[in-house]
């Protein structure tokens, strides 16, 4: 009785392990304007978002990621608003043992609109998904950028066996 007890309490310490490896870093600062950042994640992850707004700029950052099942998910995000408005979106997601998936996404304005979205996903036994965006307006014009990586979603092959080649006897 007590090794099962032992056996579970090894088990739920690996679990408990495997979440806490998350670190998240969420950082805004305004002068004059609205920032806003979220970083969220799950498992083993490192996730930064930052958003930066001066004379009356609307800054917006947004980072996620999920680095379960051993994949390992990281990423950045940063917005920065001068006078204008900046919107950055990155996301990551990492699965499977080998898998690791990194996003980036800047967002820069100086009285214009900027968006920058940035997506990676990493599936399967060896991936590795990267995905940068950046977009940067300046006086009242518009600027959008998009990256988008998908690597390695592991499909099982079915199994064909070889083929013999029948030697005939002459």
């Amino acid at each position: 009785m007590s090794t099962r007890l032992f056996a579970i309490a090894v088990a739920a310490a690996c679990l408990m392990t495997a979440e806490a490896n998350a670190q998240v870093t969420a950082r805004s600062y305004s002068n004059g304007g609205t920032a806003i950042s979220t970083a969220s994640g799950r498992g083993n992850t490192r996730l930064n978002a930052s958003s930066y707004a001066t004379n009356g700029g609307y800054a917006r950052s947004d980072m996620r990621g999920s680095g379960r099942n051993g994949g390992f998910a990281s990423g950045n995000s940063t917005a920065y608003a001068n006078g204008g408005v900046a919107i950055s979106q990155g996301r990551s997601y990492a699965n499977g043992w080998g898998a690791r998936s990194h996003a980036d996404s800047r967002a820069v304005t100086h009285g214009g609109f900027s968006r920058s979205s940035s997506t990676a996903k990493a599936l399967g036994n060896w991936s590795n998904a990267r995905s940068n965006s950046t977009a940067n307006s300046w006086f009242g014009r518009s600027s959008t950028s998009r990256a988008r990586a998908v690597d390695n979603r592991y499909i099982p092959q079915p199994y064909t066996p070889p083929v013999q080649n029948a030697v005939m006897p002459w």
